[in-house]
């Protein structure tokens, strides 16, 4: 049986994965759609425990919700890049306009704050290389807040989790 480790104030406990809690969560990502039934099959379980488990794993946290994966070419967009921003203003209000000026750019469908020589990293999604062109020259270095920008171009991408 799992068991939760003590919480820190103000956080949900943090609760131990076991092997079937793992293979819930593999066949969970792999179909997120999948029916209670049909995950129980696919790890051993009877539905009953395997619904409770579920349950607890969507209440510690664990399982946020569910969403589609959206594939990006039958939207016509065929290019992945990744771009390094490094902020003009380090303090909190170029933090902010940074953050404010991109919050409802569609290009970009992943932002992260990092460590080291920039600042955040972008994921961006366009159609073609004119549509990267406009969206670097006109919608990132357009932003007062923004020092430089350098762009990478995914060639390819493989998604691995932990939990698996």
């Amino acid at each position: 049986m799992r068991q939760n480790d003590l919480s820190d104030e103000g956080n949900p406990p943090k609760l131990r994965l076991d092997a079937i809690d793992r293979r819930i969560l593999g066949a969970l990502l792999d179909d997120g759609r999948m029916s209670t039934l049909d995950v129980a099959e696919k790890v051993g379980l009877s539905p009953t425990p395997c619904s409770r488990r579920i349950r607890q794993l969507e209440a510690a946290g664990v399982i946020e919700g569910y969403a589609a994966r959206i594939n990006p070419a039958a939207l016509g967009l065929s290019l992945c890049v990744m771009v390094s921003v490094r902020l003009a203003r380090q303090g909190p209000d170029g933090h902010q306009q940074f953050l404010d000026a991109i919050a409802d750019r569609p290009e970009i469908t992943e932002c992260l704050l990092v460590t080291g020589a920039t600042d955040y990293l972008l994921r961006v999604w366009v159609r073609d290389i004119d549509a990267l062109r406009d969206f670097i020259t006109n919608a990132l270095q357009g932003i007062p807040a923004v020092a430089e920008t350098s762009t990478m171009l995914v060639l390819s991408q493989t998604v691995k989790w932990a939990v698996r």
